[in-house]
């Protein structure tokens, strides 16, 4: 039996148009891995104890890579 947590977060490093990345990181049975998500937010737009976007297009788009990442773990 496997453990499986996703955990996004935003990298503190803003970019020149005020927005910075939304990373995940991964964690199967005790080992991580780091995934860019390829979403950008601003800062104060992120919610760090729900890990969501209070934009809706970008929460949307998360909960969209949640999603899919979660199809593909319990797949393989």
């Amino acid at each position: 039996r496997s453990t499986f947590k996703i955990l996004p977060y935003i990298k503190g490093k803003e970019q020149s148009d005020g927005t910075t990345a939304v990373l995940c990181r991964v964690s199967i049975d005790g080992k991580s891995i780091l995934i860019t998500t390829g979403i950008f937010c601003r800062p104060e737009d992120w919610n760090s104890q729900t890990g969501t976007i209070r934009q809706p297009r970008e929460n949307n788009r998360l909960a969209e890579f949640r999603l899919n990442l979660e199809r593909l773990m319990t797949a393989s």
